[in-house]
């Protein structure tokens, strides 16, 4: 979890950096190792399957269908909501029992008074074979069949059909011996795949986003420097979306796994480890937004977030007293960096030993009060953090221990982790009242002292022997809900005794639904390397198709690499487009001003453009709280199943209805968001390579991010959606439906704009806390190949949690029209909310613009020359006016650049990080990924005269490693297949110096130290 070395590193120190790799800070752990975890040295024994039972009979009231089997056992399905359905399933002998769901928090919906969505009622057909459940109009017309002969069941609706591959089965525990570990008992479930589908989701995995093929587990844990290819991480969600046009969800927070066609390519098995009972939920909807829309009403919304939370928010392990927060505030300004917060790690209350203690440390900070109160008043806002641990060291151990807030031995007695990396420790209790109570007291106070948000650490608990009992259950029963229960602590605290703040709670575990808690999650103790962030987008985007929204990263990352400046600048580069911006880390300044330009100017750039894009940010916190979108989203996002939904309304039409409204506080729903809806054919190569994409995302509907992912890179390989989409930077234009390559200089990572879109900025200023409501910059992106489009804005006072509830808060739809001779653009301002502006200063930006237009009119007014102007360069045309209520504006005659950008062909190949940049005698392996085959070639060109020969080879047909002085050392011919490929240079006669790969005009940096 932690470091105990710190650094203040000049710049100069930071360039040598370069030359020489920095070792890895040890960890502050019992032997410098990663967490104690249960040794596994016996062999494991498969549990055996217990076969299942025939139908034998049925019974059908209030839409709910039970069935009982020959063998006991007992099924049940039921609509629950909308596109929603419910499976139950209990064991022979074993009644179907109440539900304990840790997740699901919406109720089914009532069958017994028809009317509306449920005027058609589900009926049973009672064939020979099978039950027919014909569900009508509640479960999206979802027909499902229960097969008389194994009581499996089956799906279908239109064009999508899927069944269990044979019936709920239990499988029993081998007895175990002193050789062997065999797998718990309990209750499984298998679903047939069809070829070629993709399952997404999941949790957090540093996995390809198609998680097919691989068999996970459904237990939380923490995995010190974890990079690319760590399967289990610190949250795991028992939810699996499939590219066919469904969700499911297994309902309950036991250990278990998914096998996602591991074991048989065609099947998915879930498994609960000690069940007799078992719920699954089976979610359809017509693109991943409609399912996500239906499961967080299932298991709960996100809450707003207070608007700090979407600034910077620095931190380290660890700032040790008032003097240093002051200090780094003071910094931060001085180095025109933006700062929202700051985070106080484990020395606020005194250190490690002082774990429990959860007071401050008076000697390091005499008057936290006031220290946070300047802070604040600076609009730097502290965040502190908190453990489930009390230390036996701790002031507090004897009281949770005589009080029973621990947890304990099975003979009742306080359980003592002996292994936990600090040292001896209790671990809390959050699932006894009293225990919360006493927590709650804590927390209460320091936030009436001025902390304004959490950092709930160690939460999966990281050491959770399995010998502890809680008062919900075994450690092992209940440790998946452990994270959830402890922030319910917090959510329900301040529904309590301060019910309109808003909750900020920076938590490293859960379960599903935890978004409803208010919780920010971050992937737990990642590598400081390319590897580790490179893993990054996988996982900020299998959370985001598990309903969970605000993943994120410690920027820069946490542990065992040394200061590398390139990969921290395209690190925070990217984190500045992601849902939370929070550089952290240990051994090496997480903090942006310790790095010497260019790196420095390019961090402060990207973190001075997210501060610009607040407004754009701040409504995807609301998409997100409304409708359970993530705010990152997967390439395929807006691919619709095949549902055909209904068209958007004319241009006539929405104008008939926009002059109808009487009534803007209820309004339909497209005209909060309307959906973007792709509708590229489903076996495209390109809409396949989308749902496959790893490395890059969109950030709510309008906005492309590729990340550029290796060191040295200047140039991406981008895959690009359909329709036009715009270089942010530039306004050159890609075309959809293709692969382009895009620049990548060190000043920035390629961002692209959806064509049409409109794009809410702000200018720029140092701290939310200077957020200027009245002034708006509106970028509209006219596009003649998305004549129509639409997004609404949101904006409210920033912190007030109940300004959806209270309705005060304001939204404003911009609609653009846009024909080869007439561009409109229809603003519409609606609500209301303390503190809004009477007028809002807008200030349409409208780009690609190849000449102001021959005229522009506001209601049908001619506009004045003051009203606008036209940049040349940028290509930009700016018209600013007041706004109120809403306004038309009419461009005539305005003609947009639309050609595509020139050179704009992708890559062949993509040099990638080695394995070791520095390294000895032993070499390195370096890689590269062939993007496409190309014509193989017999020249090679000759070490002795390298200039003579190389300009007849294809640039990409072969690796060659210079030296300092230009001379060509080391020559390869690359593979033409398409893949990933890896070669060894192992260096042998190569003198200690700084050496350079080269391939394709693209390069890597080697160090050989000896």
């Amino acid at each position: 979890m932690k470091h105990i070395t710190r650094f203040s590193v000049s710049s100069a120190v930071l360039v040598s950096a370069l030359l020489l790799s920095t070792p890895g800070a040890k960890a502050q752990r019992a032997g410098g190792g990663p967490p104690a975890t249960d040794p596994f040295g016996r062999r494991v024994v498969p549990a055996r399957v217990v076969p299942g039972g025939r139908y034998k009979s049925h019974s059908f009231a209030g839409g709910v269908l039970r069935v009982t089997c020959t063998n006991g056992s007992m099924l049940k399905v039921q609509s629950w909501a909308e596109g929603v359905l419910k499976v139950s399933y209990s064991a022979n002998s074993h009644p179907l029992k109440a539900d304990s769901s840790v997740s699901v928090v919406q109720g089914p919906a009532v069958q017994d008074e028809p009317k509306g969505i449920l005027a058609t009622k589900p009926e049973v057909a009672n064939t020979p074979d099978a039950l027919l459940v014909l569900s009508g109009p509640l479960a999206n017309g979802v027909t499902v069949m229960i097969d008389k002969k194994t009581c499996q069941v089956s799906y279908h609706r239109n064009e999508l059909s899927f069944s269990q591959a044979g019936p709920i089965f239990l499988y029993q525990a081998a007895a175990p011996t002193t050789a062997t570990q065999p797998v718990p008992g309990g209750v499984g479930v298998r679903f047939r795949l069809a070829p070629g589908e993709r399952l997404y989701g999941t949790g957090s995995r540093a996995l390809p986003l198609d998680r097919r093929g691989h068999r996970l587990e459904l237990y939380n844990q923490a995995h010190y420097g974890s990079q690319n290819n760590e399967p289990n991480l610190n949250i795991a969600l028992p939810t699996v979306l499939s590219s066919r046009g469904y969700m499911l969800f297994f309902d309950n927070h036991a250990p278990g796994y998914l096998d996602l066609g591991k074991t048989d390519k065609n099947v998915l098995e879930y498994g609960g480890e000690g069940l007799t009972s078992l719920s699954y939920f089976v979610i359809t909807g017509r693109n991943q937004a409609e399912i996500l829309e239906r499961y967080t009403a299932l298991t709960g919304r996100q809450p707003l977030p207070p608007r700090w939370a979407l600034g910077l928010i620095q931190s380290r392990f660890g700032y040790q007293s008032d003097a240093e927060m002051q200090n780094v505030a003071a910094r931060m300004r001085r180095e025109n960096f933006p700062l929202d917060a700051l985070v106080l790690d484990l020395y606020w209350f005194g250190g490690t030993t002082r774990q429990g203690d959860l007071a401050w440390d008076r000697s390091k900070f005499p008057d936290p009060a006031g220290m946070m109160s300047r802070l604040n008043k600076q609009g730097v806002k502290t965040v502190l953090i908190s453990e489930p641990y009390v230390m036996l060291t701790s002031r507090n151990d004897s009281t949770v221990r005589t009080q029973g807030l621990v947890g304990t031995t099975a003979a009742g007695q306080p359980f003592t982790v002996g292994s936990f990396w600090a040292g001896p420790a209790s671990l809390l209790d959050v699932f006894k009242p009293q225990t919360r109570d006493w927590l709650w007291g804590y927390y209460k106070q320091l936030h009436q002292e001025g902390a304004a948000g959490w950092w709930s650490d160690l939460g999966e608990p990281e050491n959770h022997p399995e010998a502890m009992q809680h008062a919900a259950g075994p450690a092992r029963a209940v440790h998946n809900a452990f994270g959830q229960s402890w922030a319910g602590i917090l959510s329900e605290g301040y529904a309590k005794d301060f019910p309109d703040e808003r909750v900020f709670n920076l938590a490293r575990s859960g379960w599903a639904g935890m978004q409803r808690n208010s919780v920010f999650p971050w992937s737990g103790d990642i590598n400081r390397s390319w590897s580790g962030f490179q893993a990054q987008i996988p996982v900020m985007l299998g959370m985001g198709q598990g309903g969970v929204g605000y993943m994120h990263s410690d920027a820069g990352g946490f542990c065992v690499g040394g200061i590398d400046p390139e990969l921290y600048t395209r690190w925070l580069q990217m984190a500045s487009l992601c849902p939370i911006l929070r550089p952290h880390g240990s051994g090496v300044p997480p903090e942006p001003y310790y790095y010497p330009d260019p790196y420095k100017s390019s961090v402060r750039n990207a973190v001075q453009l997210r501060y610009q894009l607040l407004p754009y940010l701040y409504t995807l916190a609301w998409q997100n709280t409304a409708r359970g979108l993530p705010l990152v989203r997967a390439m395929d996002f807006n691919n619709r199943y095949p549902v055909i939904p209904p068209p958007p309304p004319s241009k006539a039409d929405y104008l008939v209805e926009v002059a109808a409204a009487d009534d803007w506080e209820k309004p339909k729903k497209e005209h909060f968001y309307r959906d973007i809806d792709t509708s590229a054919p489903l076996d495209s190569l390109v809409t396949k390579a989308l749902a496959l994409a790893n490395d890059q995302y969109l950030l709510g509907p309008n906005l492309l991010v590729a990340p550029v992912l290796h060191p040295s890179q200047r140039r991406c390989n981008v895959l690009i959606p359909s329709g036009n989409w715009i270089d942010f930077y530039t306004n050159q234009t890609y075309a959809g439906s293709s692969v382009v390559g895009v620049p990548a200089p060190l000043a920035h990572t390629p961002l692209l704009v959806r064509g049409g879109a409109f794009l809410p900025m702000t200018s720029y200023r140092p701290s939310t806390a200077l957020y200027r409501p009245d002034t708006l910059l509106l970028r509209y992106y006219p596009d003649p190949s998305a004549s129509e489009s639409e997004f609404t804005m949101y904006d409210d006072d920033g912190h007030s949690a109940q300004a959806l509830a209270r309705r005060q808060y304001e939204t404003l739809t911009a609609r653009g029209f846009c024909t080869p001779m007439q561009t409109d653009v229809i603003l519409s301002s609606n609500g209301e909310y303390p503190g809004q502006p009477v007028f809002r200063f807008l200030r349409l930006l409208v780009q690609r613009v190849a000449a102001p237009p021959t005229a522009i009119f506001f209601d049908e007014k001619p506009v004045p020359a003051e009203g606008y102007s036209y940049d040349p360069v940028k290509h930009e045309l700016e018209v600013h006016f007041l706004m109120n209520a809403g306004v038309a504006v009419s461009l005539r005659g305005l003609k947009i650049l639309t050609t595509t950008a020139p050179n704009a062909a992708p890559d062949a190949l993509t040099l990638e990080a080695p394995d070791a940049r520095s390294f000895g005698p032993g070499g390195t392996t370096l890689h590269y990924t062939r993007h496409r085959r190309t014509s193989p070639t017999a020249v090679q060109p000759d070490r002795r005269n390298p200039k003579l020969e190389i300009s007849s080879v294809r640039a990409d047909a072969f690796l060659n490693i210079f030296d300092s002085l230009g001379q060509l050392v080391f020559t390869e011919a690359l593979s033409d297949e398409p893949g990933p490929h890896a070669l060894r240079w192992d260096a042998r006669n190569a003198a200690p110096g700084v050496y350079t790969a080269e391939v394709a005009g693209q390069h890597q940096r080697l160090i050989v130290t000896q």
